[in-house]
């Protein structure tokens, strides 16, 4: 019988900030309509006035934040620590706990590219990553 394979995930965010900025396929933020709610809720506007001011929607239909200057535009761009840290939505909060970035309980080469606190810091169970990487998975950016 042969042995399961551990998990070894290792993370810890060093808040350099680059998670929020542009590169290619990791340029969007998608949001959902709580997710509008609760960063509505934390400028104390409405919905509707959140929308106008800090999303746009895509070709597909989806709310996405909007980029500024290739940088996430609740980025602080002096200390590259993000404005809207407890409302941040969950692909922000899961990062880099993405299911397309875990294979075999490692992760892949792609996140050691994009985070410099991938591979260090303390070790992820598998159930701790799970359920980050269903969190992930069960927010629909689509609204």
């Amino acid at each position: 019988m042969t042995k399961a394979r551990e998990w070894d995930l290792r993370f810890e965010c060093t808040e350099c900030g680059d998670c929020c900025t542009n590169r290619g396929d990791y340029a969007y933020v998608y949001v959902n309509r709580e997710e509008v709610r609760q960063l509505a809720a934390h400028f104390e506007v409405s919905p509707s006035a959140f929308r106008r001011r800090y999303t746009f929607r895509d070709e597909d239909g989806w709310t996405q934040l909007k980029v500024d200057d290739k940088r996430c535009i609740f980025l602080d761009p002096g200390s590259r620590r993000c404005t809207v840290y407890d409302a941040r939505p969950v692909q922000c909060r899961t990062f880099p706990f993405w299911p397309e970035f875990v294979k075999n309980g490692r992760w892949t080469a792609e996140p050691r590219e994009l985070c410099e606190g991938v591979g260090s810091g303390r070790s992820y169970s598998r159930a701790e990553a799970e359920v980050r990487m269903a969190e992930f998975s069960e927010a629909e950016p689509q609204d």
